[in-house]
């Protein structure tokens, strides 16, 4: 197979397109990435709030009856 200069550009153009669809799929994918990672984020904090507020709650229902008795 014996490629002519026309069709080593024209090979090289396709492979360039190829690259910079590649690269827009990266850049979509780690902006993607970010807010998953910010939404995994609030998720975790919220979680440690809610974690935070029923312990305080069983501890306060536990000194209660505990002083009641």
């Amino acid at each position: 197979m014996v490629l002519t200069v026309k069709a080593n550009q024209e090979r090289i153009i396709h492979l360039e397109d190829d690259v910079k669809e590649l690269n827009g799929r990266v850049t979509n994918l780690e902006t993607n990435m970010t807010d998953l990672l910010a939404r995994l984020d609030i998720i975790i904090k919220m979680g440690r709030v809610t974690l935070i507020i029923v312990a305080s709650a069983l501890g306060l229902d536990v000194g209660i009856e505990g002083g009641m008795f």
